[in-house]
């Protein structure tokens, strides 16, 4: 509670600075969500300050019996921006109470942990004559379409064209450290790893599109300096496009790629170094007819059915923690395609097999306040193990969400997922349908 007085306590200093000098200007923004789940067949599927998240059951194993998983959540940002003049601002994100956090897995949000009062991102942005800057720890993760983005927070310095180029081309690059490790330790000086990106799009009255390369320099795992003949370095190259193209008035094409191409090279003469390539493509047809908005998607990222054995790294590794266009198969909590919430008996092997899956989505406004949705799906792995069936299986969806004041909206969500035969693991035993129930309220301002 100290911590919340204080935090809203220096907002209003820097409001009262901002009223009473000129060159000051506060911006604040925010949102408060509760969410409540249902999930039957459940492995402990809620994230508790970090662990658990382990999501379905998806066969009845023999001697086990896993029972439905239930729980509560809350989360709580706020946004900044001072405006120092008009070309220098700071910006700011914090969670006073970070997404996932579970009622009851605390006694107050005084608890000194990682999810709650934290300050996620701070960084200042400066309008040049050559371009705007971007310099701190500004969002990071998602790009193009929500297909496998995971939005995070970097560490960078980012430089954008802004208007330089003109009203329909703008281009951007930028230096992230990913993580730091020599600057700690005196035996090594490269054990560090960073990446670039640069990136230029274009935009018109046909739609819009970009194009970026990005370059990973990963040397954390290089212990050459501590050990002879140990450890290895990672270099990844990055080739990623994006386009969204308007079809007539109504209608619209998305499509999204990403390809990750390099080498994995072992200091040991022993070691075969391995090659990676990795592949993830969505296309998305959409269109609003009156009340009505659909999708028809496709989507595919590449898997690997036999790891690093044969000198190649194949597997993309999921579809993004923010790509949720079915509630389970994709969704956060069912933990199979969906990697937010990390590794897990079931999720871990259809990430590494890859997908290649089907959507369909409708989204119908019956009135003002009232929208209504449904959602079908199904996806299989793009190479499973051999003796192993590719059928991920068919999900259902149903769902609405209700607009009860103009900053306050109650949403409410079923799934079911018919699971099927991968996740027999080349056995016998029998698959359970897992069905799926939440609820959630949102507040913003």
């Amino acid at each position: 509670m100290k911590k919340i007085l204080s935090t809203v306590a220096a907002l209003g200093l820097v409001a009262g600075i901002a009223t009473s000098a000129s060159a000051l200007e506060l911006k604040v923004k925010g949102d408060y969500t509760v969410d409540g789940f249902y999930i039957s067949d459940g492995l402990g599927a809620a994230a508790i300050n970090g662990e658990g998240g382990q999501g379905l059951m998806l066969v009845d194993a023999p001697g086990f019996d896993a029972k439905s998983d239930a729980w509560l959540q809350h989360m709580f940002n706020i946004e900044a921006e001072m405006v120092v003049n008009d070309k220098v601002s700071m910006m700011s994100r914090v969670r006073l109470v970070d997404w996932g956090t579970v009622w009851g897995s605390q006694d107050d949000t005084d608890v000194n942990n990682a999810r709650n009062m934290s300050v996620e991102r701070l960084w200042m942005v400066y309008k040049s004559p050559i371009g705007v800057w971007e310099i701190g720890r500004r969002p990071a993760g998602a790009w193009g379409l929500s297909f496998v983005d995971k939005a995070t927070a970097g560490d960078r310095i980012m430089w954008k064209s802004g208007k330089l180029m003109g009203e329909e081309f703008s281009m951007y690059a930028f230096y992230q450290k990913m993580t730091e490790l020599d600057g700690y330790l005196a035996e090594t000086d490269n054990m560090d790893k960073d990446y670039y990106e640069v990136a230029g799009s274009l935009k018109g009255g046909w739609g819009n599109a970009s194009l970026a390369y990005g370059l990973s320099l990963d040397n954390t795992t290089n212990t050459e300096d501590f050990v002879p003949n140990t450890g290895f370095d990672t270099t990844v190259n990055r080739i990623k496009g994006v386009a969204q193209i308007k079809i007539g008035g109504s209608m619209g094409f998305d499509t999204e790629f990403d390809y990750l191409f390099g080498d994995k090279d072992y200091n040991s003469n022993s070691l075969t170094d391995a090659d990676i390539s990795k592949f993830a493509f969505i296309a998305d047809l959409n269109g609003t007819m009156d009340a009505l908005t659909g999708h028809a998607m496709y989507f595919h990222i590449s898997g690997d059915d036999n790891g690093e054995r044969d000198g190649d790294l194949e597997s993309y590794g999921g579809t993004g923690s923010d790509f949720e266009p079915l509630y389970i198969l994709t969704g956060v909590f069912g933990n199979i395609l969906n990697q937010d919430q990390g590794a897990s008996f079931f999720g871990s092997p259809a990430r590494t097999a890859g997908a290649n899956g089907f959507v369909l989505t409708a989204d119908f406004a019956a009135t003002q306040d009232l929208t209504l949705h449904a959602g079908f799906g199904y996806a299989e792995a793009d190479k499973e193990m051999a003796g192993w069936d590719n059928d991920y299986g068919f999900e259902y969806n149903v769902g609405a969400a209700y607009k009860l004041l103009d900053n306050l909206t109650y949403a409410v969500h079923l799934g079911y997922f018919d699971t099927g035969d991968f996740f027999k693991m080349g056995t016998t035993v029998e698959t359970n349908e897992i069905f799926l129930a939440s609820h959630h309220l949102t507040m913003s301002f």
